[in-house]
Formats: C-alpha cells, structure tokens, sequence
C-alpha cells in the first residue's frame, strides 16, 4: 500500500490539514493517508499543547468518514519525545510491504536539517511538502537543495493556497462572533462546547471543570497512565455524544444540557474506577457487597469491573445519582432497556468508540462514531454488535443477554423509523 503519514500538534486540526491530506492522496495516489499527532512534538516541548483528550477529541471530529484519512495513535503508544525518524522505523517494522510518504509544511522543509536523524527519514520515506508560499522561485530552489542532501526523495505537493495556521486560531477562536471558518463544525462545536483556547463553555459549568480536576487527580493515583488516557477518552466522548444528542433536541445551552452533560462526563471518567483492583480482589469485593453475578456473566472476567465500579464510585468518590452509577455499572455490557437511559447509552458507546481506541470492528470506528452522533440507539446497536463480533473473534463466552440488549436495540430502532 502507498501511505501518507501526516504528523503534527494539530491544536487544533484545521480544514488547511484536511485540504492537505486529500490533495496528497489525489496527487500521488495513495490508498491512505494517516493523521499521525505527536504525543511529545520534539520542536515544542517548551511550550503549553492542549491535553492529548482535546486534541484527539478535535481530530475525530474533524476526520471525513470513508475517505481514507483516519486517526494513528503510533506516537501515543511510546514514552518519551515523538521523533519521526523512530516513528517511520516502527512503521516500515510492522508494515514492510507499504510505500511510505511523509507530509510537511514548507516551513518544515527550510528546518529538515535541524530534525532528529533527518538521513534516516530520508531513507524511509517520500517527502511530501504541502507549499504555502506565494515565492514558487525560492520554493523550487530549497526544494533542490534538500534534494541534493538528502537523494531526491522531496517532492512538491500543490494546494489550494490557504495561509491557515493553528496559532492564528487559537488567538481568533475567542474573539469569533460565529463559528471559525477554518475550521470544521463539528470541531469547532467540540471547543466551544468545553471551553477550550479561551472561549466560555456552554455546554457545561465552570465548576464541572473543577470536579472533573479533583477527580482526575484523584483516579490517577489508582489506575494506570494508560487507563488513565481511556478514562479521559470515555468522559469526553461521552459528553460529547449527550450534548449532540440534547441539542438535537433544541437544548442547546439550557440548564438541563448542562446538568446531564456534567453527569455524562463524570461518569464516563469513572467508569473504569474498579480497574484498580485485580480479578481476585474485584472478586472478594463484590462478595463483600452481596452482588452476585448470572452464571452467564461469572465466567466472563473482563467485565466483572463494571459492577464493582458501580460500588466503587458510591463508596471512594462519592457518586450518588442513580444514573450515573448505573451508566458506570453498565458500561461493559449495557442493559435491555438501556435506550432509556441516556447516560447509560453515551458511556457504553463511549467505552467502546473513544479516540484512544485503535482497534478495529465491524463496522470501523469512524463510522460508529458518526452513527452515534446522529442517533444514540443506533450507535448503542452498532457498538454492541461490534462487541458480539469481537467478542466471537477471541473466542469469549457471550452472554445470552447480550443478544437480547442487541435485539431489544434493533427494536428500538425499527420504532424510531430507523431499522
């Protein structure tokens, strides 16, 4: 396969990025293009970047479903500064028959001497530079230059001219009286929703904020950084999906979006608060309180934190809405009424469509992701036939009510005029 790789910050992803993404798979005919966004970008470790959830969150939103430019979390999976040099060694690693292609800005190609092992990634990949500049002379002969370093391998790639960039977008984004045009929608929802670059959130309270801190704070000191990033991943995915959902309903704004959304997002953090403990210890636990599991859920560990969780979240933070700790209870396995039950429903598509997630289901992630979107039921049905297929694809036991949740989904659906 010929592949794109797209690295960056993107804080925040723009339309300049989708633009040229989509001229690279035109142009120099690649099946894909992966937007690739640096965990640690060597080039900014001094400076302030938006929270891996946020900029993960802004990309899922801004990505085109069904056009081959997709989300790649290679740079999430290792510690330390994201080079690319060790980033396209991994690639060619896992995937020795793909043509790699790297895209930089032309700003990138006059710093190219200055990057880590520059001789490596010249080695590994076609560069791409994606010109801005109105001076095509001084372009052309830069181009040459490095091409007389590094062996030929930069090739120019034409774009719509856009003088875009992300810096100029997060000084306007505050001071914008509608939506920002370089931006798509559904990002710049995403940052207006939550407050992000300055602007007032609002779709929820200044003080959600502050409780969504504490208790962050809080559940890191129990559960791995990894499970950590998917807790983050959940809560705001899930708050995402509720205030899309409320909004659709005209209550955009309103004290009830605002109350449901804060609900959402600190469920969805703690939802897997139980991952503290091991099997045996979630086993005694559970015994401690009375829950006794169906002899169909019993021989099936992976979800035994669910249920623990939901006493968890009641006794070590505090939860006592009815909802949310049924949202945190449910999340691994959902329920047969859970279409009403909002909460319920955006936090166990969430644990299953986060932008932390990289697996990959049938139907694909993106495309639940934007079922989900337009309607909770259906993303609830998708997920959780995703799940059965999974679930048959490691050869775990399924419970039966799961496909009594799938079904009592489908029906649902078939109500609402969309089965």
């Amino acid at each position: 396969m010929k592949v794109g790789i797209f690295g960056g910050t993107f804080d925040p992803i723009h339309l300049g990025h989708i633009a040229i993404a989509r001229a690279a798979k035109e142009q120099f005919g690649l099946d894909m293009v992966r937007i690739m966004p640096a965990r640690i970008p060597p080039h900014k470790q001094t400076k302030a970047v938006t929270e891996d959830v946020h900029r993960l969150m802004m990309i899922t939103l801004a990505l085109p479903v069904g056009e081959g430019i997709e989300l790649d979390l290679t740079e999430f999976e290792r510690e330390g500064v994201s080079y690319t040099s060790d980033t396209l060694t991994l690639l060619h690693e896992r995937h020795p028959g793909d043509t790699l292609y790297y895209i930089i800005g032309e700003d990138s190609l006059k710093d190219f001497v200055t990057w880590h092992e520059p001789k490596t990634i010249a080695s590994l990949a076609t560069i791409l530079v994606a010109v801005r500049s109105s001076d095509e002379s001084h372009f052309q002969e830069l181009l040459a230059k490095r091409n007389e370093e590094f062996g030929g391998v930069f090739k120019a790639l034409s774009i719509p001219f856009r003088d875009v960039s992300s810096t100029d977008i997060r000084s306007e984004i505050a001071k914008a009286q509608g939506p920002h045009p370089a931006l798509a929608e559904r990002t710049d929802t995403y940052i207006r929703r939550f407050g992000l670059y300055g602007c007032k959130p609002y779709a929820i309270r200044r003080d959600t904020w502050k409780r969504y801190e504490e208790l962050t704070e809080k559940l890191s000191g129990t559960i791995s950084a990894h499970r950590l990033n998917h807790s983050k991943g959940v809560a705001f995915w899930s708050a995402e999906l509720m205030s899309e959902w409320l909004e659709k309903e005209g209550l955009k704004g309103t004290a009830q979006e605002k109350q449901l959304v804060r609900k959402t997002l600190i469920a969805g953090l703690l939802h897997d608060c139980a991952k503290s403990m091991g099997e045996q210890e979630t086993e005694a636990y559970l015994k401690k309180h009375r829950v006794r599991l169906s002899e169909e859920v019993l021989p099936i560990k992976g979800i035994h934190h669910g249920p623990a969780g939901r006493i968890l979240a009641r006794e070590r933070y505090k939860i006592r809405d009815a909802e949310m700790l049924r949202a945190i209870g449910n999340h691994c396995d959902g329920s047969v009424d859970m279409a009403e039950h909002p909460i319920e429903t955006a936090v166990f598509i969430a644990d299953f469509t986060e932008p932390f997630r990289d697996h990959i289901p049938t139907p694909p992630l993106p495309v639940i992701r934007n079922m989900s979107l337009e309607d909770g039921t259906a993303g609830a049905e998708a997920v959780c036939s995703a799940t059965i297929f999974y679930l048959k694809s490691i050869g775990s036991g399924i419970p039966n009510e799961m496909y009594r949740i799938h079904d009592r989904l489908k029906e649902k659906m078939k109500e609402k005029g969309k089965g």
